[in-house]
């Protein structure tokens, strides 16, 4: 799942992952994390996702990293905005207030030297294979501020009966990437599976859409090691 997997999804506008609706998860559990108007939400992977629109009505700054011109350019026309561009470290950031999107390679997020007090994702764990998950949770830790609050959400079927995005993540799993740096609480487990088109053709025996919410320790948490 490298750049050029996703710039083609765009290119060609396969992008069966976008949603029009807002999810009903983020409006269901956004607001028990009581996060205060004025808190700066991550978006990773943002993106042309109509759930940013949900979030700004809520007060925030919304930041979102997206890899796709296309996506972002498409994100803005949609909400008849004129963003403002300029070079930001290797992004192109595009400005209309609430609204700041970086364009460009989410894993060099760091490089900005900026942080964040609460964080949202839908689509951007399970778009990432095996190999990079534990690198984006590790680089969400460094941008998120200590105590910030997020909602992040999977889905889980069995691993072998798709090899592509969304990956499936299962509540394990979750909680495996997550641990050294999060306390992370199942919120919801909701079967998808007759909402899912490969399901239908007895593709996937189950899709569950997993819902979380997670919370960034103040300090790293250290695994004992095995004697």
């Amino acid at each position: 799942m490298d750049i050029e997997f996703w710039q083609q999804r765009w290119q060609e506008n396969r992008i069966g992952f976008h949603r029009q609706a807002i999810n009903p998860r983020l409006i269901q559990f956004w607001p028990s994390l009581n996060i205060a108007k004025s808190a700066r939400v991550l978006v990773p992977l943002c993106g042309k996702s109509n759930d940013m629109h949900w979030l700004a009505e809520q007060g925030h700054e919304v930041c979102g990293f997206e890899l796709s011109p296309i996506a972002v350019t498409e994100f803005f026309s949609d909400a008849a905005l004129k963003p403002l561009q300029s070079t930001v470290g290797p992004y192109t950031c595009w400005q209309a207030p609430p609204y700041k999107i970086f364009q460009g390679d989410f894993f060099q997020a760091a490089s900005l030297n900026q942080h964040f007090t609460a964080m949202y994702d839908r689509a951007a764990l399970v778009a990432l294979p095996n190999r990079l998950q534990p690198q984006y949770v590790a680089l969400l830790a460094q941008l998120l501020l200590p105590g910030a609050q997020g909602v992040l959400i999977t889905v889980h079927y069995a691993p072998e009966q798709q090899q592509t995005p969304p990956f499936s993540v299962s509540e394990a799993k979750v909680r495996e990437l997550f641990a050294p740096y999060f306390s992370v609480q199942l919120c919801a487990r909701h079967a998808e599976s007759l909402n899912h088109p490969r399901a239908a053709t007895d593709d996937i025996e189950f899709f569950d859409e997993l819902s979380f919410i997670v919370i960034r320790n103040e300090q790293p948490v250290v695994q004992p090691r095995a004697e």
